[in-house]
């Protein structure tokens, strides 16, 4: 039983003999990692520490995992994860490599990749792009980066590495977030129960035009002056607390006097 324990009692309960289930095939270890984001979305919620044994167990069964993946399945912050992580070194396994949430891998030895890549355009300037990436066991696009810096006399520095990782993960992260938000948008819009209705319409037009842009206004945040990108900061976090009190709404939807459900 992945989830819906409540669910299957209360149907035992009222006498009921059969129940509509929804079959999950996969390893026992996947199964787990379904069942800890199943509970930290709904039901009763898991106490901080349930949450911190289950990112160490999903730890040790998918180590290659990256920090900010199993967070979000966690329900934890990254940097808590990464803590988890560091405590837990002896007994989980340690991996070259770390698959974020779109399911690519990419290497944590990146800096002795880049290296390598240096080293073959310094031999062979005219190589293709796609030769030194295979070669080095980096992107095209890092390929790209350290051809970009040979050709501007920059250094490979640690501080750059570390910012083109970050900057890398977080990209990737916030489009699969758009990634995301537009397939829920997609699911509702397809949901007869929403779809046919006069105030389903009104709220789906209402979601689209209120789903923010936040890499176009980071580009026009770069124009801002100091003093008042602070302001811009302030009215962020009041819009982003007026969401949550939304979300925290729309969650503990209950049944309504006449015995249906709220969507």
């Amino acid at each position: 039983m992945v989830d819906g324990m409540h669910r299957l009692k209360a149907a035992m309960m009222r006498g009921e003999r059969e129940i509509a289930v929804r079959y999950l095939d996969g390893s026992a270890d996947d199964v787990f990692v379904h069942a800890v984001a199943a509970n930290i979305t709904h039901g009763l919620p898991l106490t901080l520490k349930d949450r911190k044994a289950a990112a160490e167990r999903i730890l040790r069964t998918h180590p290659d995992w990256s920090d900010r993946a199993i967070a979000r399945i966690a329900g934890l912050s990254p940097k808590t994860v990464g803590a988890v992580r560091r405590r837990s070194s002896e007994e989980v396994p340690q991996s070259n490599t770390r698959v974020g949430q779109d399911g690519r891998a990419r290497p944590l030895d990146l800096a002795r990749r880049r290296e390598v890549a240096r080293a073959l355009l310094a031999q062979r300037p005219g190589v293709p792009l796609r030769e030194v990436a295979a070669h080095a066991g980096i992107s095209v696009s890092t390929a790209h980066d350290v051809q970009r810096r040979m050709r501007h006399g920059e250094p490979e520095t640690a501080d750059t590495r570390r910012t083109t990782t970050a900057a890398a993960w977080a990209g990737i992260d916030a489009q699969a977030d758009r990634d995301s938000r537009a397939a829920v948008l997609r699911s509702l819009t397809n949901d007869p129960s929403v779809k046919l209705t006069q105030s389903g319409r009104a709220l789906l037009r209402w979601l689209t035009t209120q789903a923010p842009d936040v890499e176009a206004g980071g580009r026009l945040l770069a124009d801002v002056p100091p003093h008042c990108a602070v302001t811009v900061a302030g009215l962020a976090r009041s819009y982003a607390q007026e969401w949550e009190r939304f979300a925290r709404e729309a969650s503990q939807m209950h049944e309504t006097p006449t015995g249906r459900r709220a969507d």
